[in-house]
């Protein structure tokens, strides 16, 4: 990679503090944000219009495991599609982003402008149509959103009509729903979920994972040796199920057991979603 594309790239808090800097230069900062899975015409005419709206674009690039395209993508991964972001002339900085709350590094960032492609815009009004009133500012903070003309070709289309990466039981079955629902339909029917009220009995499960890195093989024993690094603790089982569900209802009871010892019930109630209402047996 030539130095000058290795130059754009940026981690995340380098990002901040570029854009940070640039607007107290009294420049305008401009953000595109996305998968960027393939480059295609209308990627290329969303961020020539985007880098008209100021003097400084700045592109994220969501990491493949925020990534909610459905199976089998992203079809590049995240250091790929990073660096075809870099090497676009259009392109002043990129950075790789978390992005499990939606558009949450805009609102860090804090750009001039979002750059919206205008199919992007519509979707985002059929799916959360409050972020264009109530909670715009919740997803965008303080940015002015600019709508391009671009992506007017769709990556999502593009792959899978033309690109062979899903096997052929899953091609028909995609081609079968597509003409039996629509995209308006089917956001009805998951709105449509939001008043029932939801029972979930089941048994909880927390899972605790712990990260090593080998040492190699001890000198007096047919052991590897490992040291710790870190560890990471989920809620999992039915207390993952009820966030799942409470993302769609309204209002979920869940009925679930803990140990009368060390029962983690305040690690449970801390990672359970606020509209979940837990009853504990123990």
């Amino acid at each position: 990679m030539k130095q000058e594309i290795k130059n754009k790239i940026l981690l995340f808090d380098e990002l901040i503090e570029k854009v940070r800097i640039h607007r107290q230069e009294g420049k305008l900062v401009v953000q595109s944000h996305g998968v960027f899975d393939i480059i295609h015409p209308g990627i290329i005419r969303h961020l020539n219009e985007a880098k008209e709206r100021g003097d400084v674009l700045i592109v994220t690039v969501i990491k493949d495991n925020d990534v909610r395209k459905g199976p089998e993508r992203p079809i590049f991964q995240e250091d790929l599609r990073l660096e075809n972001v870099s090497s676009l002339a259009q392109t002043d900085y990129c950075c790789l982003v978390d992005d499990e709350t939606p558009f949450e590094c805009i609102k860090r960032i804090k750009p001039d402008y979002f750059a919206k492609g205008r199919k992007y815009a519509e979707r985002d009004r059929s799916i959360h149509s409050k972020i264009f009133d109530k909670e715009r500012e919740l997803y965008f903070g303080k940015c002015k959103i600019h709508e391009t003309d671009g992506f007017s070709f769709s990556s999502t289309h593009i792959i899978n009509n033309f690109l062979d990466i899903y096997s052929e039981e899953t091609r028909n079955f995609l081609k079968m729903f597509s003409k039996k629902y629509s995209f308006h339909n089917v956001i009805k029917r998951l709105d449509d979920l939001k008043d029932l009220k939801v029972l979930l009995l089941g048994d909880g499960v927390i899972d605790e994972y712990y990260y090593c890195e080998s040492m190699g093989k001890s000198p007096k024993a047919q052991l590897i040796v490992n040291k710790y690094v870190t560890h990471e603790v989920f809620a999992g089982g039915t207390f993952a199920i009820a966030n799942h569900v409470a993302g769609l209802c309204d209002k979920v009871q869940l009925v679930t057991l803990l140990g009368r010892e060390d029962s983690r019930e305040d690690f449970v109630s801390d990672n359970l979603k606020s509209n979940v209402s837990a009853k504990f047996f123990y």
